[in-house]
């Protein structure tokens, strides 16, 4: 048996072939039933341990935070201050620029724009403003006349109705002007006229920054001349001027009422009551 040929294998059933070869490719070279990737040891599975943070780095990263935070601060307030500073700059310049076109327009002038040419509305415009200016500086010098006069007549009659009767209708500062074609200083009874008294009171709220209101002034005006309030100086008027210093009185009481009226109603004020 030796020497007799050998016997020629037969080949598997399909079916064993197929399930051969499936087994032989589902598992890897080398592995076993719990196997690993090969280079890959098994992980850990035990409590990981974290180092705790260290104190003084930490008050390090603070300090540095609060460095970092005060610069950005001091940086914010220079950055404030600079702008201010840089607009109170412009506006000087500009206000020193505008004096000295109102300097030159005053005296006859007429500006240039950049180009060299004549601005005639810039030179206009320049005029208004110096006409405008005048205005207020008249209703404000007027005013502070009128106050400064109240002052000294209030000091001067007081509060003992015993002293001397010494005044007269001219020392009585009447919220009025003289008629310009009256070629007169001082106001009459006359010249107490509703158009009048008010152009007196209210004129100088006009006046560019005056924060009084009309109804501020009309009620502070009605305190001051209200005829209870005027029994100190009525006892001190000569008896020649006291009926026309009482008829004034009157005139003025009346020129706030209608004041009130039509600020109220917004109404156009009339020429006169009398």
């Amino acid at each position: 048996m030796l020497f007799t040929n050998p016997r020629t294998l037969k080949p598997l059933p399909a079916r064993f072939a197929a399930a051969t070869n499936t087994q032989t490719r589902s598992t890897p070279s080398g592995m076993g039933y719990l196997a690993f990737p090969p280079g890959q040891p098994p992980a850990h599975s035990g409590p990981q341990i974290f180092s705790a943070p260290d104190p003084a780095a930490q008050r390090e990263r603070d300090e540095a935070e609060r460095q970092q935070q005060s610069l950005d601060e001091a940086w914010a307030a220079r950055r404030v201050r600079d702008e201010a500073a840089r607009k109170q700059r412009l506006e000087a310049e500009a206000a020193e620029a505008l004096k000295g076109e109102m300097d030159w327009v005053g005296s006859g002038g007429i500006l240039r724009d950049a180009r060299g040419e004549r601005d005639y509305v810039r030179t206009e415009a320049i005029r208004e403003e110096l006409r405008v200016r005048a205005i207020e500086r008249v209703l404000t010098a007027r005013w502070e006349v009128y106050e400064a006069r109240w002052a000294d007549l209030s000091a001067k009659v007081g509060r003992d109705r015993a002293q001397p009767k010494n005044v007269r209708f001219t020392d009585v500062p009447w919220p009025a002007c003289p008629s310009e074609n009256s070629g007169r200083e001082c106001v009459t009874v006359d010249d107490l006229t509703v158009d009048r008294v008010e152009e007196f009171l209210l004129g100088p709220l006009k006046v560019r920054g005056c924060a009084v209101t009309k109804k501020e002034r009309i009620r502070s005006s009605l305190l001051r001349w209200h005829p209870d309030k005027a029994t100190a100086l009525l006892a001190r008027v000569v008896d020649t001027d006291l009926e026309a210093v009482q008829e004034g009185i009157h005139l003025v009481v009346l020129s706030f009422v209608h004041g009130i009226h039509c600020t109220i109603n917004n109404l156009r004020p009339i020429t006169n009551y009398r």
